[in-house]
């Protein structure tokens, strides 16, 4: 995905609005004296790509929502993200070739995020066991690095519930195969059970072999 512009909407006729950023072919640099609203920019991007909004009250007070522009194969990609302080529950729209739609879950908004940008995510094995699905904001960390302190607990998924899942997306973003693998281990369980039927089988037509030549 190639990144072309980002934009803050104002919320009601005394909200904020930022100028329209326009990111570079190659690299974007953001130079500006502590304060003067780099993190915000950061804040803005992730939000627009699922991640849950951690701006200060006073931006969420005054900010209706996040336009990002894109391109996926070659085909324009349109993010807007809610993050007024009013819409506490998740609400986006997604505009990839032409087609617009509408999502009020990150779950459902990630599913359709991949799609356009041609991914195929894999099931994995939760917490509890059972099948999951990245979320964009479960690889997002992935491409986070704080200057100071690298990797660190601020750049983390919020809320893991996945298996080993930094692990998990650090291999779904270069593409190798998963480490835990719901697919493999319902196969696993499935195969298991299949032999231990077999198992018993085996058994049963021992005993009838035995009493036979008993008799």
């Amino acid at each position: 995905m190639k990144l072309l512009s980002l934009k803050v909407e104002p919320l009601g006729q005394n909200g904020w609005e930022s100028p329209l950023l326009e990111f570079g072919k190659r690299t974007t640099l953001i130079y500006a004296k502590n304060g003067s609203g780099k993190t915000p920019i950061i804040q803005s991007l992730a939000a627009s790509l699922g991640f849950p909004p951690k701006f200060r009250e006073d931006i969420l007070g005054k900010c209706a929502s996040v336009i990002l522009h894109a391109q996926s194969n070659g085909e324009p990609l349109t993010i807007r993200r809610t993050i007024g302080a009013k819409n506490t529950d998740f609400h986006g729209t997604l505009d990839f070739s032409g087609e617009e739609s509408e999502y009020f879950n990150e779950g459902d908004f990630s599913i359709a995020l991949f799609t356009a940008l041609g991914l195929e995510p894999p099931r994995l094995v939760s917490n509890k066991g059972t099948a999951a699905q990245p979320y964009i904001s479960t690889v997002l960390p992935v491409f986070y690095l704080n200057q100071g302190d690298g990797y660190t607990a601020a750049y983390k998924s919020p809320s893991p519930f996945i298996v080993d899942q930094f692990v998990e997306m650090v291999r779904f973003v270069f593409g190798l195969n998963p480490k835990h693998s719901f697919d493999v281990k319902k196969s696993l369980i499935e195969e298991r059970a299949a032999l231990e039927g077999q198992t018993r089988k085996i058994v049963a037509a021992h005993r009838i072999l035995e009493n036979q030549s008993r008799g």
